[in-house]
């Protein structure tokens, strides 16, 4: 996936790097915590090579940008920024699911406990928005780098606006698939859609132009968040790099939709029903390995793999009425490719 863009991928690894140190007061502080959060380092401040991440975001923002015919090189600040705030909100997202593994190491709060964690990831949040000035360093104009700062803040309040609906959605006595798609859109569609219109608008100031990208990344991003929970409950722990279990932590992820929509009263286990599990004080991995094959019988996978092909096919829709590049448009084929066998 992007394997042509080992070295923008290093670029944006160096523009985060510079960004800490300017950041860093020495000594282990706040910059150690989210440079181990970038797999920089290891918690005690020392360099590791473990994994940085996947990078889809400012790939997606840098290989949009030089499809178009814009120059990569002035992309990488902006697509630092938001790598950035994709993983600012992992920070908060981890203390609010109260995940305690990430990349198969223990996440930020798990370590140094939820109140420094926050601290890390408001630290970590302005950062985000400073770096995108440094795209005036590459000759990006004064009204390109407002624009797209404005761009970064609406994403995140619509990240937000998707986390508030995915913890309500908890408490909630019904969740419908349209409610899920509303919650998924902000959560992780909108991130992907600015990574492209962003990309787009350094290079075309078109609007036809970058409203065909803010779709593409949208509808990219649901189909990676639907993957996301089809791993979430059938994925191999050790390849997913985190529990694999939204079952055991009751979340309504779309397997879990899907079921409580079309069999909200059906026995799952002798005198439990779907509600009632997900009402319970607790579920064990035992009971989480009979729900999730209850689920498999009444053909909750496949529907799962049908909607994430749907949106699959509607971002290819979307890249095929850009005029991108060939070289770069077999980059976004295998992105999308990857989206639909990842493992992780």
């Amino acid at each position: 996936m992007f394997d042509g863009l080992q070295g923008f991928r290093e670029k944006v690894e160096d523009e985060l790097r510079a960004c800490l140190k300017e950041g860093g007061t020495g000594g282990l502080d706040l910059n150690t915590i989210n440079s181990y959060h970038l797999g920089f380092c290891d918690r005690y401040g020392k360099p590791t090579s473990s994994s940085k991440g996947k990078y889809l975001r400012p790939l997606c923002c840098i290989s949009m940008c030089a499809g178009l015919g814009g120059d990569p090189e002035q992309a990488i600040p902006a697509a630092a920024a938001l790598e950035l705030a994709h993983r600012t909100s992992l920070i908060f997202d981890d203390i609010q699911d109260k995940g305690e593994e990430r990349n198969n190491q223990p996440t930020v709060w798990a370590i140094w406990g939820a109140d420094q964690a926050i601290n890390a990831g408001l630290v970590l949040s302005c950062y985000a928005r400073l770096i995108v000035n440094r795209l005036t360093l590459r000759g990006v104009s004064s009204e390109k780098v407002l624009w797209i700062a404005s761009v970064l803040e609406n994403t995140v309040i619509a990240i937000c606006h998707g986390q508030f609906l995915d913890l309500s959605f908890v408490e909630a006595p019904t969740v419908k698939v349209r409610d899920y798609l509303r919650m998924v859109r902000g959560k992780t569609g909108d991130l992907f859609a600015a990574s492209c219109v962003v990309g787009a608008r350094l290079a075309s100031p078109e609007h036809e132009v970058m409203g065909a990208a803010w779709e593409f990344g949208l509808n990219m991003g649901v189909a990676f968040q639907i993957h996301d929970d089809y791993l979430g409950i059938w994925g191999d722990e050790a390849v997913v790099g985190k529990t694999a279990n939204d079952i055991q932590e009751q979340k309504r992820s779309l397997p879990v939709v899907l079921a409580l929509e079309q069999f909200p009263d059906e026995e799952v286990t002798p005198h439990r029903t779907m509600r009632n599990w997900l009402n319970a004080d607790f579920i064990s991995k035992e009971d989480a390995a009979d729900i999730s094959s209850w689920m498999g019988n009444k053909g909750i996978p496949e529907q799962v793999k049908r909607l994430e092909a749907r949106y699959l096919n509607k971002a290819r829709g979307n890249l095929d009425s850009l005029s991108i590049r060939p070289e770069w448009r077999a980059q976004f084929d295998e992105v999308l490719s990857f989206l639909s066998e990842r493992q992780k």
